[in-house]
């Protein structure tokens, strides 16, 4: 007997009876959207040493060919694939995120969707078969992080991972076709393989995070389909998923699952794509220091002082102060608000050890200083920011930033998000090979064979 009227249960019910032709056409372009931005990223983070020691790791195992490498250039187990392409696709933090209620930003896209390429790849499904596993996926991802809030990293958790893990399981459960049963033994194995430690966060561990997410939604949906079983009830009562990661502030009955299916939360809550290749926390920032540089044609050399005006917990995101390597530069408020002033942009490039190590940059270091009004950041992560700039003539400028470009409700174009997807595939696919990937996403719905797409991913050249 399935019960139907836990959290568990719904969500399980949604994810088997979920149909394609009941996305809005609204949330397919969004989930377009996100399988365009996120294969850009991976493509472009595919020769990251992280991603090469994984993806050696799995090559060396010559185990079952199932699923793509992307720009590996072999193929592995569904598990294994899944691994690789989820680290890829977080190595450069350049990945999408959403803000749960709580506005803490996860990373979804990176879990769920490998997750998923590899499970249609192995049963050679349909473009609408993947994009219905990756929006099912994004929806249990978004109500269960709704529930968790930010409690997650409040207590040390890395909170891609543990949602992701939930996230990537239902969309394998879709794309594998488990009854309600099979799916709620597949949350439940899922809840149990979930992990990730922001004390990893400036390490390799960070990027294999979310890789690992995809992989454990890979098995824990596989051996669900084979009669393994986990708890039905993981999400609800106590010592639930929620509970247990929110070390005890999270209850688990208020869960929004009762209009899943009628609502769809990646249309009305959104799905957040970076212009900036660093953390999302340094982008009101970036974008204020743009606006006012671009207003007003400040040199580095005229600048006395920058005051970033801003939630304590957000700086709390930026910790690498005094970045000696590129991945930590990602994380510095510092560096992206001197790089923000010096080139009036910031891209890809500036993410490279020996552009963090010289010495131009830190001599803006002395200049800036931070505040914590007192009135910002009572418990939600508030993305408000205001940067003062006083110049060495005693002019001052201002700007304030709430929503960063890039979020749902300031969101990248369909156009800047097909030009950040050349910027970053062109250098390793050429633009032929660039334009062919982006006709096939662009009509991933009306694709019933996906070979060619999966061989354009995988090839190494």
């Amino acid at each position: 007997m399935v019960e139907t009227d836990t959290n568990t249960g719904k969500i399980a019910g949604f994810i088997v009876d979920a149909a394609y032709e009941d996305i809005p056409p609204e949330a397919v372009i969004i989930a377009k959207q996100g399988v365009l931005d996120w294969l850009g990223v991976a493509i472009a983070g595919a020769s990251e040493p992280v991603v090469a020691i994984i993806a050696q790791y799995a090559k060396g195992l010559a185990a079952k060919e199932e699923a793509s490498g992307i720009c590996q250039g072999f193929m592995t187990t569904a598990e294994l694939a899944s691994l690789i392409n989820g680290s890829m696709g977080h190595a450069l933090d350049f990945d999408d995120t959403f803000a749960n209620s709580a506005r803490y930003n996860i990373h979804p896209t990176t879990c769920i969707l490998p997750a998923a390429l590899a499970v249609v790849e192995r049963l050679a499904l349909t473009g609408r078969d993947l994009l219905l596993s990756y929006v099912a996926g994004m929806e249990t991802t978004y109500r269960v992080g709704a529930a968790i809030g930010q409690s997650i990293p409040g207590i040390g958790w890395y909170p891609t991972p543990i949602l992701g893990t939930i996230g990537a399981a239902a969309a394998c459960a879709k794309a594998l076709r488990l009854d309600a049963s099979q799916t709620r033994s597949a949350l439940g194995i899922a809840s149990s393989l979930a992990s990730g430690l922001k004390k990893n966060v400036e390490t390799m561990t960070k990027t294999m995070h979310a890789g690992n997410g995809a992989r454990n939604g890979v098995i824990a949906a596989t051996l669900a389909q084979g009669g393994f079983t986990g708890n039905p009830s993981v999400l609800d009562g106590r010592i639930s998923f929620c509970e247990v990661f929110s070390g005890g502030r999270a209850p688990s009955d208020v869960m929004p699952v009762d209009d899943l299916g009628k609502e769809w939360w990646i249309l009305s809550t959104g799905l957040g794509f970076k212009p900036y290749p660093c953390c999302r926390a340094t982008h009101p920032s970036i974008d204020a220091i743009l606006y006012l540089k671009k207003r007003y044609g400040i040199r580095p050399e005229q600048v006395a002082s920058i005051t970033c005006r801003l939630n304590p917990l957000v700086l709390g995101m930026t910790t690498a102060h005094r970045p000696k390597a590129a991945y930590e530069a990602k994380f510095s408020m510092e560096y992206c608000i001197a790089k923000s002033i010096m080139n009036g942009e910031v891209t890809m490039n500036d993410f490279t050890d020996q552009k963090v190590q010289e010495a131009e940059w830190q001599e803006l270091i002395p200049c800036i200083q931070f505040e914590h009004p007192p009135q910002w950041g009572h418990g939600a992560v508030d993305l408000l920011t205001e940067i003062v700039i006083r110049l060495d003539n005693g002019e001052t400028y201002a700007h304030t930033v709430s929503v960063p470009k890039g979020e749902p409700e300031n969101p990248m174009s369909q156009d800047e998000l097909v030009t950040k997807l050349r910027q970053l595939s062109n250098p390793v696919f050429g633009s032929d090979r660039t334009d062919e990937l982006l006709a096939i996403i662009q009509d991933l719905d009306g694709t019933d064979n996906l070979g060619r797409f999966f061989e354009v991913l995988r090839r190494q050249d």
